[in-house]
C-alpha cells in the first residue's frame, strides 16, 4: 500500500450524546425503520445509502459534513442494545481498536447514543463483500494468483492487531470488503462476545459471534478462550472457500485440484490444536504462497491454564499417596516407641514468636475519618449517615469530595440486586472494592437518593447537595491542584496507584501491562489501597474510570476520567484524560464517585465552552 490509511480525528475525540431536549421522535423503539436517504442525523451525517442488515443491527453510508469523509453508521437493534454482554463487548472493542489505524482495518470509532437508542459510527468500507466476489470466479472460485492478493492485506490487518493484542473474534466473509482500486478492508474487530450466543426476544433468535464453519474448534468447549490462533483458524476457512468453493476445511472438501504446498498451508492453519498453526497470519500466507515456513507457537493462556490444571491434579494425587505411605510408616514407628517423660519446654511463648509473612499484597491501614461536626461545615470532613460514606473538605474547591470511590457495599445500599460481577474469575464484587458496571444513569440517581437520604435524615443543610463531579473538577482533584502530567508526577512509571502492573500480567499472560510496576492487584483493588494524593483521596487516577459530567450540576455525560486497573499506556493516564464513548456503558473498569457541592453554584456552561482535556483520546489498551 502506497497510501497510509488516516483515521478522522473528529470522530476518535469525543463522545456524541444528542441532549434530551432534541431526541424527539428518534425514541422511538421502531427507529431505526425511520432511516432514509437524504435524511441529515444530528446536522451531520447524511444518509447517502443502506449497507445491509447484520446481527447486530441497520447499516447505512453517510457524509459526515464536518469531515468531508464518508462513514458507516449502524443503529443497534433493541435486542442488542438490551443485551449486557453484547454492550460490553462493543464498548470494550471500541476502546481497544478506535484509535489504531492501518490500511486494512475498518474500525468503529465512536458510540452516539440518543436516549434508548444506540448508533456505531466508523469507518466506510467501500466495495464488494469478499465471499461474493469469490463467487463471481469461473466455477464458484477463485484461483491462487487472485486469492493471494487479498488474503495477503486481511492477514497483515489481522496481524497488526494481534501486536496491539485487539482479536476480532468474528472474521467471516461478511466483515471483508474489497474495493475497486483493489483494497481490502476488515470490519467489525472486536465487537463480538468472546464466545457466540444467542439472543431470544419476541420468539425469534438471533446468533451472535463467531459460528458455523469459521469457529475455531477451541472455541466449541465450554469455558475455552479465543486468541490469534482463533482468527487465523477463520482465515484458513476462509481461504479455502475462496479457491475450493466450499468452507467446509480440508477433511470435508476435495482439494484435488490445489498443489500439494497450498493444501499443506490449509490443513496447518486448519490444525484442531492451535499449537500446531502457524505463528502469525502472514506465515499462513507465505507458506500459502510456496515458501518454506517453520517456527512453532507457544502455548495460548487458555491451554496453559488446562496444563496447569492437569499437573495440580496429578501432583495432587501423588501428594497424597505419598503422605498416606508416609504417614503410615511413621505411625508403625511411633507406635514401636517406649513412652519417655515429656520434655522441659525451652522455647519463648507462640506470642513472643515472629509470625510468618504472608505474599501478596500489603493491605493499607486507612483511620476512618472522625466527624466533628452535627452538620457539614466547610473547613471540617463529614461522613454521611447513609452508609459512612467519607467526605473530605478540600478548600481550593470549596466542596467536599468523597475520600474513596463509591464501593459495592455502599452502592447496594441503595440496590441490594446489583453486582459487579467477575473478571475472568476474579470477583470485582468485594464490600471495599470499588462498584464497578455502572453507567451514568446509575450514578446520577445514586448520587439524588444519597441526597434524597441524608436530607430526610436531617444530615444536608439547604443549598448542598451530593452529585457527580464535572471533568474539570475531577481534573482537578487528580492533580491535586498543580500542574503535573500523571496523578503521582511527571516521571514514568507510576509511583502509586492500581493500574495493569505485573499482577494483571501474573494473572492473565495475554494481557499487557506497566514494564517495572507492582500495585499487588490484577483487577479492582480495595479503595483503601488504591493510593492516597496530597488531598488525601484514594483512587484518584487508578483503580477505576470515574464518570463525569459536562459541566457542575449539568445532567449531561461529560467522558470517564483517571485511569482504570487495566491501562498500560501512559498516555491513557495523564490527568487530563478524558474518554467516552458511550455514557450508559456497564464495563469492568467504570466506576463513580461523589462530591457534596453548594447548589448555587451551579450554572449551565456557555455554549461555546470546552472542558479542559475533554477532547483527548489516548491510545486504547
Amino acid at each position: 500500500m502506497e497510501n497510509e490509511y488516516k483515521s478522522d480525528g473528529g470522530l476518535t475525540s469525543h463522545t456524541t450524546r444528542i441532549p434530551r431536549d432534541g431526541e424527539g421522535r428518534w425514541e422511538l423503539e421502531g427507529r431505526g425503520r425511520e432511516l432514509r436517504v437524504g435524511l441529515v442525523l444530528w446536522e451531520r451525517y447524511e444518509i447517502l445509502a443502506v449497507l445491509g442488515m447484520s446481527a447486530l443491527g441497520e447499516m447505512w453510508r453517510c457524509f459526515d459534513r464536518e469531515t468531508g469523509q464518508e462513514v458507516a453508521l449502524r443503529w443497534l437493534s433493541p435486542d442488542m442494545r438490551r443485551s449486557k454482554p453484547v454492550l460490553n463487548a462493543i464498548h470494550s472493542g471500541i476502546r481497544r481498536i478506535a484509535d489504531q489505524t492501518h490500511p486494512g482495518l475498518a474500525a468503529i470509532r465512536q458510540m452516539v447514543y440518543v436516549g434508548e437508542q444506540i448508533y456505531l459510527v466508523g469507518d466506510y468500507a467501500p466495495g464488494m463483500e469478499i465471499g461474493m466476489w469469490g463467487r463471481a470466479g469461473e466455477g464458484g472460485k477463485r484461483t491462487l494468483e487472485e486469492v493471494l492478493p487479498v488474503l495477503r492485506q486481511v492477514a497483515a490487518a489481522l496481524d497488526f492487531a494481534h501486536s496491539k493484542r485487539i482479536l476480532h473474534r468474528n472474521l467471516k466473509p461478511s466483515n471483508i470488503f474489497l474495493a475497486p482500486d483493489g483494497v481490502v478492508r476488515v470490519t467489525d474487530f472486536g465487537l463480538a462476545p468472546h464466545r457466540h450466543m444467542t439472543i431470544v426476544h419476541g420468539g425469534g433468535a438471533v446468533r451472535v459471534g463467531t459460528t458455523g464453519p469459521y469457529l475455531a474448534p477451541e472455541l466449541r468447549e465450554e469455558g475455552s478462550e479465543p486468541d490469534s490462533a482463533s482468527d487465523q483458524y477463520a482465515l484458513g476457512m476462509l481461504a479455502c472457500e475462496l479457491l475450493t468453493g466450499h468452507p467446509e476445511g480440508p477433511d470435508a472438501t476435495p482439494m484435488g485440484d490445489l498443489a500439494p504446498h497450498v493444501q499443506a498451508a490449509l490443513r496447518r492453519a486448519l490444525a484442531r490444536k492451535p499449537r500446531n498453526r502457524f505463528v502469525t497470519c502472514m506465515d499462513f500466507l507465505r507458506a500459502l504462497s510456496g515458501e518454506h515456513v517453520g517456527g512453532r507457537r507457544g502455548r495460548s493462556p487458555a491451554e496453559w491454564r488446562r496444563v496447569w490444571r492437569r499437573a495440580a491434579v496429578v501432583l495432587g494425587v501423588l501428594g497424597l499417596g505419598g503422605a498416606l505411605v508416609g504417614g503410615g510408616f511413621w505411625l508403625a514407628l511411633w507406635l514401636e516407641q517406649p513412652e519417655v517423660p515429656p520434655a522441659v519446654n525451652l522455647l519463648p511463648p507462640a506470642e513472643m514468636l515472629e509470625k510468618p509473612k504472608t505474599a501478596g499484597p500489603v493491605q493499607a491501614t486507612v483511620t476512618p475519618l472522625v466527624v466533628t461536626t452535627s452538620l457539614p461545615e466547610p473547613g471540617h470532613d463529614w461522613v454521611t449517615q447513609t452508609a459512612r460514606m467519607e467526605f473530605i473538605w478540600v478548600a481550593p474547591m470549596r466542596m467536599w469530595v468523597g475520600r474513596f470511590e463509591v464501593t459495592n457495599e455502599e452502592y447496594q445500599q441503595k440496590d441490594p440486586a446489583h453486582t459487579s460481577g467477575e473478571f475472568r474469575g476474579l470477583c470485582l464484587n468485594g464490600a471495599r472494592q470499588p462498584a464497578v458496571r455502572l453507567n451514568f444513569d446509575d450514578a446520577t440517581a445514586y448520587a439524588a437518593w444519597l441526597t434524597e437520604q441524608e436530607r430526610a435524615a436531617g444530615k444536608l443543610p439547604p443549598g448542598w447537595r451530593y452529585r457527580l463531579p464535572s471533568s474539570i473538577e475531577a481534573i482537578t482533584y487528580t492533580r491535586a491542584s498543580s500542574v503535573r502530567t500523571y496523578p503521582w508526577g511527571d516521571l514514568w512509571p507510576p509511583s502509586r496507584g492500581n493500574y495493569a502492573d505485573a499482577s494483571l500480567t501474573t494473572a492473565f499472560p495475554d494481557l499487557p501491562c506497566i514494564s517495572n510496576y507492582q500495585d499487588g492487584f490484577a483487577a479492582t483493588a480495595p479503595v483503601e489501597a488504591s493510593g492516597e494524593n496530597e488531598w488525601r483521596l484514594f483512587g484518584a487516577g487508578g483503580n477505576v474510570w470515574e464518570t463525569t459530567s459536562r459541566a457542575a450540576g449539568i445532567d449531561l455525560f461529560g467522558g470517564w476520567q483517571g485511569g482504570g486497573w487495566d491501562d498500560h499506556v501512559s498516555s491513557r493516564i495523564r490527568c487530563d484524560t478524558l474518554y467516552g464513548f458511550i455514557g450508559n456503558a456497564r464495563g469492568a473498569v467504570n466506576g463513580f464517585r461523589l462530591v457534596l457541592a453548594p447548589i448555587s453554584e451551579e450554572s449551565p456552561p456557555p455554549s461555546d465552552s470546552k472542558e479542559p482535556g475533554a477532547n483527548a483520546r489516548a491510545t486504547p489498551p
